[in-house]
């Protein structure tokens, strides 16, 4: 009995001293100071239950059990609740429907499996940082990739120009907004790339310059809330698409086709990009670019699950434009 409970007792130390070396390299890799030595201590709580929650389910994803795995990310030190907090796409005031819906050819052969990565038109993964900025990051995305297939050309557009200067339009900052609003405001005024007006995640006074906007949108359409039609249109050389969806469990995500036990359809918190699709043994997917940097998820990127019952509400609220 004596040697159980040294041995016991030993592993919990061994697990102790690990986790300890996962949080200082934690802090080193994503830049974390905390205010206090209490406020540390919190945090490394936190950090020690997250890794628990990863480890277990880890465990399933090697028997078969999950579609996809975590890994520690810049959120690790946030509690669930927290991370909602972080999350900022607004609910819509303006519903979708009042947008006109983009018609796609039906007769259109739809692939399997479409990329638009491959096709060069998909811009480095950004990352928003502390900032509740989605909205915008899923806006310039849509806009770069019109931008590539239009024009071709490959600019990165400013996500800082679209919060400081579409608040009139209901967008706030770091405090949420939506690409619906962005692309509005991109109609009627235009928008500067990213090396003329560079993000600083934070919310300033507008400093757009109208003689040097790199496009501008003819139309904004909404996408019919299926997806089939999501399909048709990225697939049918119409672009990338902005999307909102719950992103409430997406903090440690680390690979694989992303299938939650719960998630909503209706309530969205998270504005990305919808860049193609694929498929993966018995699973189908959306390949989807996120804003929180390339060391979260795939290469920033991340499989959702695709043809079950619009899992996560990646077609509730999808748009796209046109350029002029």
């Amino acid at each position: 009995m004596k040697v159980l409970v040294v041995l016991a007792l030993t592993l919990v130390a061994v697990h102790a001293a690990s986790d300890q070396e996962l949080w200082n390299q934690f802090k080193v890799d994503h830049g974390k100071a905390y205010r206090s030595f209490r406020d540390e201590q919190a945090r490394f709580t936190i950090f020690q239950s997250n890794l628990r929650t990863i480890e277990q389910h880890n465990a399933k994803y090697e028997n078969g059990e999950e579609t996809y795995y975590l890994k520690v990310t810049q959120f690790a030190d946030m509690t669930p609740e927290e991370f909602k907090d972080f999350l900022a796409l607004q609910e819509e005031s303006k519903p979708n429907l009042d947008l006109e819906v983009l018609e796609v050819d039906s007769t259109v052969a739809v692939p399997d499996s479409f990329d638009w990565r491959s096709q060069g038109v998909v811009l480095e993964v950004k990352n928003q940082g502390q900032c509740g900025s989605c909205w915008s990051f899923s806006a310039t995305g849509c806009l770069e990739g019109q931008n590539a297939i239009k024009h071709n050309q490959h600019i990165s557009l400013s996500e800082q120009n679209l919060m400081d200067c579409s608040r009139s339009y209901g967008n706030n900052g770091c405090s949420g907004g939506l690409m619906t609003n962005a692309f509005f405001y991109v109609k009627d005024h235009g928008i500067n790339s990213e090396a003329k007006y560079p993000y600083e995640g934070r919310l300033q006074a507008c400093r757009y310059d109208s003689g040097q906007s790199i496009l501008h949108i003819d139309n904004v359409y909404t996408v019919k809330q299926s997806e089939d039609a999501l399909q048709a249109v990225v697939a049918a050389q119409l672009g990338p698409v902005a999307v909102g969806v719950d992103a409430s469990s997406f903090s440690l995500y680390g690979g694989g086709v992303f299938n939650p036990n719960s998630c909503s359809s209706s309530s969205l918190n998270h504005g990305v990009l919808a860049v193609g699709y694929g498929r993966d043994g018995n699973n189908d997917y959306w390949i989807v670019k996120n804003s929180w940097g390339a060391g979260w998820g795939e290469n920033g990127y991340i499989k959702m699950i695709r043809n079950h019952g619009n899992r996560c509400g990646i077609v509730s609220m999808a748009s796209i434009v046109s350029l002029k």
